[in-house]
């Protein structure tokens, strides 16, 4: 009687599948057919054969867990994830439809310095170098003051790698902060000036004295924000509520030989 139910179960979610082709398996969607009495080799057989996008972390796995999912249907979740993840590198938002897009880097369009007038009012020098973006609004826009984030870092790379990439390795273009990172605590977010009469955005990221001089972001302008781990290698990055404005994460570790740190991964909240 048993066996019955199970076949027929499994061919009203093979029917279901052909309907909907395109359907994404996620937590919540294992949990249904926990509750609807599908046994561990439909679940599973279900998470082979479809899209899936699961939230592997700590606490998502206890919830699934507690409604009853079994070890080797987690395991199964913790290892579709893991594989999702490695050619995603990168920091992704939700936008408006509940998606998730990835923050495309933006290139700081220049730099300037305020030395000149400095000098000329005090005689001595104590200037801000500051970096630009052009336009006065980012092409990510947040339509929430409580943002989170998910950063994916590389986890193929070992410590062996990150000493051949800050020796000028190959780090690829467009993601090697990702692999040269391993926590969200080697960015730093801070909230953009946005000057509108010069359409930019600048950020302080220096300054010089007669007696001494410094770079990089000065720590007092730096954003809290705190972590989540996902897993090893994902993390949820979740800012204190931020007013409307213009914000970027920028890259504080070490940078390899041959590359530049001039990129900044901006977005808005309005």
């Amino acid at each position: 009687m048993k066996t019955l139910r199970n076949l027929l179960l499994l061919f009203c979610l093979s029917f279901a599948s052909l309907g909907l082709a395109q359907e994404t398996i996620t937590n919540e969607s294992v949990i249904q057919m926990v509750e609807l009495g599908f046994d561990d080799f439909m679940i599973i057989d279900k998470i082979n054969n479809s899209d899936v996008k699961f939230d592997a972390s700590i606490s998502a796995l206890g919830k699934m867990k507690d409604a009853g999912v079994s070890s080797e249907v987690l395991s199964l979740i913790m290892a579709k994830s893991r594989q999702n993840t490695k050619s995603k590198t990168g920091i992704y938002y939700t936008n408006s439809s509940g998606e998730q897009e990835i923050i495309q880097p933006s290139v700081f369009s220049g730099s300037n310095s305020n030395a000149a007038a400095q000098k000329l009012v005090s005689g001595l020098i104590n200037s801000k170098e500051k970096a630009q973006l052009p336009g006065i609004q980012s092409n990510n826009v947040l339509s929430t003051s409580s943002p989170e984030f998910t950063f994916i870092f590389d986890p193929s790379v070992t410590e062996v790698d990150n000493m051949q990439n800050s020796q000028g390795g190959d780090t690829g273009i467009f993601n090697w902060w990702f692999r040269m990172a391993s926590n969200p605590n080697e960015f730093v977010l801070v909230k953009l000036t946005v000057k509108e009469r010069k359409n930019l955005r600048e950020i302080i990221t220096g300054k010089n004295s007669w007696i001494t001089s410094s770079s990089g972001i000065d720590p007092k302008y730096a954003l809290n924000f705190n972590i989540e781990t996902i897993e090893g290698n994902k993390f949820k990055v979740t800012p204190d509520a931020l007013e409307p404005g213009e914000y970027c994460f920028i890259y504080q570790g070490a940078v390899p030989q041959g590359r530049d740190n001039q990129s900044v991964f901006d977005f808005s909240i309005q």
